[in-house]
């Protein structure tokens, strides 16, 4: 409720790490971190009265990071809410669904993961398009993790590997840009839910978060994010 007590780094201020190469959830422009969650996270800042800031980290970096309790209060991240994951953080309430997909070169013939026998497939390195990639892997098929997903679709396009898999909205969303010449081939059920995540020592920041996601829910202004960044209502 209300009287929830949580610490914070820095005294009115909420700090999130985040990989910033993930667009449109969080992405680098002109200097300025933007995106989904980027917006989401500051109306929740304010609704608890603080101002919010976003610190770039790699992906497979920030929940260590986050167990290190120096550098950011919570994750940001499009992190999706796994058991295995919830071992060592806690998440907040699932704030965004997400499936994978299978991105591929506009020339290309592939039109399923199953159809990439003998090939190499990009992911990003400590998500869950490299868990279900390794996990359905065709036949004679190489995983190769990348830093950052951006990294990736740019291996595809350079034939570096013939496929890349990773959450359906941000491949949607790089795959807009024409000059790519990229296509999304095939959507991946895997019923996913991002969550934002918190330090196992600090449960009442994540409640907290949980009320203030509740209530820009329920007056709007997360549907005007969403409509934002996503052209729809949810």
């Amino acid at each position: 409720g209300d009287t929830a007590e949580f610490t914070l780094i820095q005294d009115g201020k909420l700090i999130a790490g985040s990989d910033t190469a993930y667009p449109p959830f969080e992405f680098i422009e002109d200097g300025e971190v933007k995106g989904f969650d980027v917006d989401l996270v500051a109306a929740i800042a304010e609704e608890l009265g603080l101002e919010s800031e976003f610190k770039s980290y790699n992906f497979d970096a920030l929940i260590v990071g986050l167990q290190g309790g120096t550098e950011f209060d919570m994750i940001a991240s499009a992190m999706t809410i796994t058991e295995e994951r919830a071992q060592q953080i806690d998440f907040s309430d699932p704030y965004i669904d997400s499936n994978q997909s299978l991105t591929v070169r506009n020339d290309s013939d592939f039109t399923s993961l199953a159809e990439l026998e003998g090939a190499k497939i990009g992911v990003q390195s400590g998500t869950t398009g490299e868990e279900y990639t390794r996990n359905n892997l065709p036949e004679g098929a190489t995983v190769v993790p990348f830093e950052n997903i951006l990294q990736a679709m740019q291996a595809l396009q350079a034939g570096e590997v013939e496929g890349v898999v990773n959450d359906l909205p941000i491949s949607a969303d790089i795959v807009l840009d024409e000059t790519r010449e990229l296509k999304i081939v095939e959507e991946l059920i895997t019923n996913e839910q991002y969550g934002f995540a918190f330090n196992k020592d600090n449960p009442g920041l994540r409640d907290a978060v949980n009320d203030a996601l509740a209530t820009i829910k329920a007056d709007g202004r997360y549907d005007d994010i969403y409509r934002k960044w996503f052209g729809e209502t949810p």
